[in-house]
């Protein structure tokens, strides 16, 4: 090129596009890097967590469970859930504030998210009254805010508890009889527990006799079959005294067991048995008494002239 005019106008256009570039260099790293360090975005995650999902007791327990809750999201504000509970048909069921005040009910609870958060209880109550049957009962937890939601079921296992219970009729723990007869009184012997007995047995411990006879203790009927919890069942109980027994008072008492095997200690009823004398030994004793009176009274009037 040997305009030199021209070539200082090529020159010059050369060192405006290179002061240009080197201008816009940074300026385009600079986007490429703040592009590239932009934080993703968090999804949001909420779970239901009970701390113990499955409890056991008999039908009369309360059953309470511990739930906490995990609420993580990109939103700073936090968010108020709705809670739910539902139980089996005729359950009492309810959302209490913490194990600790159960009696302070919660319908809703207000999450921040990553906060830690007091656990809360849910409470479910068996209708005992009606002896529910032994097994698994599912109690289920909702929480939800929104489009935002979980549920857990838990589970309350019912296991039988065996109990028997027995008084007299007439609400005394005393009878009176003869030595030689018997004396009769009736006992109700109640299922106290929360499932069907399939036999009640019933014993006697008896006084020792004399020489080789025995105290006889009988029931009627002398077992129980198949006492449905919170029945109750009358059995006639008879004492007979041996012919021999010296006059006096004597325990007599009437024990009570079961299949299944009891809960508890069996019961036990204490029962006094009052003795008297045959009338005939009586009236011997009498005459022997007359007697010897009579044989004194001779003695003193012939001794007495002397």
């Amino acid at each position: 090129m040997r305009n030199p005019r021209l070539v200082r106008i090529v020159g010059a256009l050369l060192c405006v596009a290179a002061i240009s570039g080197a201008t816009m260099a940074p300026l385009l790293v600079s986007a490429d890097e703040n592009t590239a360090s932009a934080p993703p975005a968090i999804p949001t995650v909420f779970q239901v967590n009970p701390k113990f999902p499955a409890m056991t007791g008999t039908a009369d327990s309360t059953f309470t469970f511990e739930v906490e809750f995990t609420y993580r999201s990109g939103d700073p504000m936090g968010k108020s859930f709705d809670l739910a509970v539902t139980g089996p048909p005729g359950w009492l069921t309810y959302i209490a504030e913490s194990s600790r005040t159960l009696d302070r009910q919660i319908s809703a609870m207000f999450l921040e998210p990553y906060s830690v958060k007091q656990p809360i209880a849910v409470v479910a109550v068996a209708p005992f009254w009606l002896y529910p049957e032994p097994g698994d009962y599912p109690i289920e937890l909702r929480a939800s805010s929104g489009d935002i939601q979980d549920a857990v079921t838990m589970t309350a296992t019912i296991t039988a508890r065996y109990g028997l219970s027995a008084e007299t009729l007439s609400g005394r723990l005393s009878t009176k009889t003869t030595a030689g007869k018997p004396t009769t009184f009736g006992v109700n012997v109640t299922n106290t527990g929360t499932a069907r007995m399939d036999r009640v047995t019933l014993s006697a411990s008896k006084p020792a006799g004399l020489g080789n006879e025995e105290w006889q203790v009988t029931f009627d009927p002398a077992t129980i079959e198949n006492l449905p919890p919170g029945d109750k069942t009358e059995v006639q109980v008879t004492i007979t005294p041996p012919a021999n027994t010296v006059a006096g008072d004597y325990m007599v008492t009437l024990n009570y067991g079961g299949e299944p095997a009891l809960s508890s200690a069996p019961p036990s009823v204490p029962i006094r048995v009052s003795v008297a004398t045959p009338t005939t030994w009586g009236l011997i004793g009498a005459g022997i008494l007359v007697l010897v009176a009579g044989g004194l009274v001779l003695a003193f009037r012939k001794f007495g002239r002397r």
